[in-house]
């Protein structure tokens, strides 16, 4: 099935789509082969995660969406197989349902001689379906399925795994449509008059049906305005090739979940509104009833590819065509839009509240993984919303090279007051490019009130790339203690990219188990910040003490919105109180919650500068209503086996903190002193989310002062590619600081790695390259700090400064398998790569499907 539903283009009039997961039914033409098995198993329809086949069945491609196999099958998940409902057969409590029809997205009949059957009478009803399953390509299994409840949405509906039942009992029905984070309501199935081959071919039907899911192709392409009638009905068939990228017609998809697609067609059923003078893709390709009829660039750049040889779209091709009613036109830029992008603060000279002076500061780095020039636009929107400020700015980036808006006095005039370059103001980024590029927001405090004063804290942000319609966050804080007698507090921006309003519901689950929730209306384009908000300060204190509060952040939102939590740590007990240290954290998207999460770095008491050491922590948290057990596994950086391995059980909606956990403090020691490096994964029973935090602390004790923090999310090993717009070497920082950066790369596979490094001028010029492998289980850490098992020929590369022994540029690493990367950037005090450290960063890398050129 396709999954998903339309959803409006951020900033961009049209509708868009996310690329969703499919099934398929078999055509009544076709000669159907039923299975003799007297207990058919469910398990049959499912497939290892790791088997051969999962590239078609992960990546998010379903036709009719995807029954749930439950927590009983283990690692498995459904295979995207063809599914049809019979009409006849059906039965209520024994008696028999005549004259079955689909009739209005709603099933119709009667008991014999009875009245029509009202929604509520289809309760507790008995189908027949018939999957193809994993164990043959033609022989059809059928099973039962039963209807448990009605809402105007459509129909609860599960299906019984006989050869399970004596040992499930009723758990052996399983949903036919599993709900997902992002979609707790994913459960309705909805009735079509149609079925579906093998193929993914669409045909009519007297004697079976099709039931579809809220994450189906079928009712995405529904929902765009593609019908079953008579005139849409060509361009409902077409929309199913598109939303799957099923370019050679013959259901193999190649696409990933969560890739938006603008769509045009030529009956102007869906028309592309842009917006004024803002970059946009090229065309992506055109698609007809068969499959993809021309295609300029693949979906997912990189990956496989069905269909070699597919020609390029001629301008004849793009152009609308009333007289080839039947196609329609995409343009993609995933995963997610990497040419819709959105950082959710923009400051200029902002006071930072009780700070002694010191002034917020906004700086852009933007770069282009492309071999081709890209342009960008970049619009500072103000925090009341509507139209962006009228200083936008555009600026033409070279392959493979990288903007930098520091020092641009264009970028100091993107409020709109280019006569006033330091005049304070604040909003928010949206950031519109014509090819998929990588973003990174830089957020600097510095001690006077002009854009070159010395920075005191630097922080790194990527841009957001996937609004969504449920985001999460691991910390609420409110006057929570911290070493050294500061208290931490938390504060939300929530940003709306749409062009009209969105309501949004604010839940703070606490870690006792309350849940405190209010709800807000953001204007189009608006913010809302809950900095001083009441209601936010107003969640009930948890502590013994009862004088803070402590919990994590869920946002609910009616249209697609992106999210920042800023940590402060605050001398004083008030919101208000003067700041000590801050640093930001992107919400994290519901789709973004997995099974397997990753942390590049796990140090305990590793030597920083003077008295000063590093420590890291997690917190995991469980968004779903049931436990969640997981299983956390610290790795030795050379993948020589494990420090530790231990499980926790995380109750519904709470969450798991590392710090003080004895588990955690007790992962043996790698060096003397009880010091400790390596890296961490983590399996859960169901998807979560969490945060690693790393900390400076003055003193080597847990508990002694928090010098300085960084919060980063945990990472999913899902790119083989990956860019940070930070290669930094010596590079300048003011009042005698320098800037430097070294990778931290983790491999989770089992098996070796050979890891590609590209370093690249500001001008996609080649600069350097290196190779490593990696160990199954390993890691490479790039740094030379004491404690650090680093790599010393990292800092003897080439320079793009010779002159001043430094350089500025982008990393580009390469990897045949997924890997796991963060980009430690730290300020000096010296020239030197072992200088003492004053202020860490950590910006993770960002993952990108494109191959590595040849320098």
């Amino acid at each position: 099935m396709i999954s998903g539903a339309a959803c409006a283009a951020a900033d961009v009039d049209v509708e868009e789509t996310l690329a969703g997961e499919s099934e398929i039914v078999a055509k009544e033409s076709e000669p159907i082969s039923l299975s003799a098995a007297p207990e058919p198993s469910l398990q049959l329809c499912t497939r290892p995660l790791d088997s051969g086949t999962a590239h078609r069945s992960r990546n998010g491609v379903g036709l009719h969406g995807r029954w749930d196999p439950g927590l009983h099958y283990g690692d498995f998940e459904p295979s995207e197989v063809p599914r049809r409902f019979q009409l006849a057969g059906i039965t209520r409590g024994g008696q028999p349902i005549d004259d079955v029809r689909v009739h209005g997205r709603r099933l119709h009949g009667r008991f014999r001689n009875g009245p029509l059957l009202g929604d509520a009478d289809w309760v507790g009803a008995v189908l027949n379906v018939y999957l193809l399953c994993t164990d043959s390509e033609e022989a059809e299994t059928r099973f039962q399925a039963r209807i448990d409840r009605v809402s105007p949405s459509g129909y609860e509906l599960k299906i019984r795994d006989a050869a399970r039942s004596s040992d499930l009992g009723e758990a052996a029905w399983r949903p036919a449509c599993a709900a997902s984070l992002e979609d707790p309501e994913a459960i309705w199935a909805v009735p079509f008059a149609e079925v579906w081959d093998k193929d993914g071919t669409r045909s009519s039907s007297s004697a079976s049906f099709t039931f579809a899911c809220p994450t189906s192709a079928i009712i995405k392409c529904d929902a765009m305005g593609y019908g079953d009638g008579a005139q849409t009905s060509p361009l409902r068939q077409t929309c199913t090739r598109m939303v799957r990228a099923d370019y050679s017609g013959n259901n193999d998809p190649a696409t990933i979940d969560g890739v938006l697609i603008d769509v045009e067609d030529n009956q102007g059923i869906q028309v592309r509104e842009l917006e004024g003078d803002d970059p946009v893709p090229d065309l992506e390709a055109v698609w007809g009833p068969t499959g993809a009829i021309c295609r300029n660039y693949p979906r997912i750049p990189g990956d496989r590819d069905p269909l070699p040889g597919l020609s390029k779209c001629s301008p004849a091709d793009a152009a609308p065509d009333p007289s080839r009613p039947d196609l329609i036109r995409s343009w993609s830029c995933g995963p997610g839009s990497m040419c819709r992008q959105y950082s959710s603060a923009f400051v200029k000279n902002w006071p930072a509240s009780g700070s002694g002076g010191l002034t917020q500061w906004s700086d852009v780095i933007v770069v282009n993984p492309n071999p081709t020039a890209a342009t960008v636009k970049l619009s500072v929107i103000p925090t009341g919303g509507g139209a962006p400020l009228p200083g936008a700015l555009t600026v033409t980036i070279a392959g493979f090279g990288t903007y930098r808006s520091y020092g641009d006095a264009r970028w100091r005039a993107i409020d709109g007051k280019p006569t006033d370059e330091n005049r304070p103001s604040s909003g928010w980024i949206a950031l519109a490019s014509n090819k998929p590029v990588v973003a990174t927001h830089r957020t600097v405090l510095r001690t006077e009130g002009t854009w070159n004063a010395p920075a005191r804290l630097i922080e790194d942000e990527p841009f957001l790339t996937s609004p969504q319609r449920r985001l999460f966050s691991s910390f609420y804080l409110k006057n929570w203690p911290e070493a050294g007698g500061k208290t931490q507090w938390s504060n939300v921006v929530v940003n709306n990219p749409a062009k009209s309003p969105v309501s949004i519901q604010v839940r703070i689950h606490g870690v006792d188990g309350s849940l405190h929730a209010f709800n807000r209306t953001l204007a189009a384009r608006g913010v809302w910040n809950s900095y001083g908000d009441s209601d936010w300060l107003a969640v009930p204190n948890n502590n013994l003490a009862r004088t803070a509060a402590l919990g994590w952040v869920e946002i609910r939102a009616t249209e697609p919105v992106v999210a920042t939590n800023r940590v402060v740590h605050r001398s004083g007990s008030t919101y208000n109180a003067p700041v000590a240290l801050l640093d930001d954290l992107a919400f994290s998207g519901a789709s973004a919650a997995a099974k397997r999460l990753a942390v590049s770095e796990f140090r305990r008491n590793i030597p920083a500068t003077g008295t000063k050491t590093e420590w890291s922590s997690l917190v995991v948290n469980n968004p779903h209503p049931e436990a969640v057990t997981i299983t956390v596994t610290v790795h030795r950086n050379d993948g020589s086996g494990d420090l530790g391995s231990f499980t926790k059980v995380i109750p519904g909606s709470g969450a798991w903190n590392a710090y003080g956990d004895p588990d955690w403090t007790s992962i043996p020691a790698t060096a003397s002193g009880g010091r400790s490096t390596g890296w961490v994964e983590i399996s859960a029973s169901r998807p979560v989310f969490g945060t690693n935090r790393m900390v400076l602390r003055d003193g080597g004790a847990l508990s002694s002062p928090v010098a300085q923090f960084n919060d980063d999310l945990l990472a999913t090993p899902s790119s083989r590619g990956l860019v940070s717009g930070l290669y930094i070497k010596n590079w300048p920082g003011g009042e005698g600081l320098t800037q430097w950066s070294a990778p931290v790369i983790n491999n989770p596979s089992a098996e070796p790695v050979m890891l590609r490094v590209q370093l690249r001028m500001p001008d996609g010029a080649p600069l350097d390259e290196l190779t490593r492998e990696i160990r199954a289980k390993g890691s490479w850490d790039a740094a030379n700090d004491p404690g650090v098992p680093g790599d010393p020929g990292w800092f003897q590369r080439a320079e793009s400064d010779g002159a001043n022994h430094r350089s500025l540029g982008t990393i580009a690493i390469s990897a045949p398998r997924p890997l796991i990367a963060t980009n430690r950037i730290t300020l000096r005090q010296g020239t030197t790569a072992d200088a003492p450290i004053v202020l860490y960063e950590a910006a993770p890398f960002v993952g990108t499907a494109f191959a590595l050129p040849d320098n």
